[in-house]
């Protein structure tokens, strides 16, 4: 979809250049060397230098005047806070979450859908574990995390079409399910009791629920999501323990915005 939008006469090239840079840093490391963004980005060394100072000018790169490496800059935080700030689905979810969060005592998460993915958007968290996995902004796939199944649980034959032909299925630990059919099937089971589950799927030792936050027409905007330590229970338990709360928190979410179908 983004790609084809990036043939369309409107697109800017230019601005598409900059998000390209600024991409470069989702590669990983706290800096990046102009060489490396050289490298990421595919653009000579002049081009990538001009696009670097132009952003550090407007403050979302910034540059270790010692090293001279680049990294990101504090203004895109403000996008962030602007973002969150003026999101009306969030604001409505935050008090259900802290409900959520002191009555079942675990991870609590909320994740908008993007294209083939989910966005974490907002954590009310209990532990220090898994610290790269509790950030705002992770992006998580839809096939074997539970809230992604439960978004795709509410598409129709044209989108799970589309979904399966474009989404990269693989192993992300070594108890992923992978196999169409299969994937398939638990959806499928996901629809019927309203939430997805997942045990080591994604994160190894981790359990999580996930039910599908809907818009007033039955859309799946993103996901609600549960989640503990997998050594201390079993899928069974821990759905059984707290599935209740998180089905109950979708209804308080739908009955308070009047999108109860």
């Amino acid at each position: 979809m983004k790609n084809t939008i990036k043939h369309n006469a409107l697109y800017v090239g230019s601005v598409g250049k900059v998000f390209t840079v600024l991409n470069c840093f989702k590669a990983g490391g706290e800096e990046l060397s102009l060489k490396e963004v050289v490298e990421h980005s595919d653009f000579d060394k002049s081009t990538a230098q001009r696009y670097l100072f132009t952003l550090c000018a407007e403050g979302y790169i910034e540059q270790n005047q010692t090293t001279r490496r680049y990294k990101l800059g504090k203004q895109v935080l403000d996008l962030t806070f602007h973002f969150l700030r003026s999101n009306t689905l969030v604001e409505s979810l935050n008090p259900i979450m802290l409900d959520l969060s002191r009555t079942t005592g675990e991870k609590i998460s909320l994740s908008l859908l993007d294209d083939n993915h989910l966005v974490h958007v907002m954590r009310h968290q209990t532990n220090n574990n898994q610290y790269h996995a509790s950030l705002i902004g992770r992006r998580v796939p839809l096939f074997c995390t539970a809230g992604g199944r439960a978004v795709l649980s509410h598409f129709d034959e044209d989108e799970w079409a589309s979904y399966m032909s474009t989404a990269i299925i693989k192993p992300w630990t070594t108890f992923t399910m992978t196999s169409p059919s299969k994937i398939q099937s638990e959806i499928k089971l996901t629809r019927k009791r309203g939430y997805g589950l997942v045990y080591n799927e994604f994160i190894f030792d981790e359990v999580a629920l996930g039910a599908a936050v809907l818009s007033a027409d039955g859309r799946a905007l993103g996901a609600l999501h549960v989640s503990g330590v997998a050594t201390e229970w079993s899928g069974a338990e821990y759905a059984e323990r707290f599935a209740p709360y998180l089905l109950n928190a979708i209804r308080q979410f739908e009955q308070r915005n009047g999108s109860e179908n």
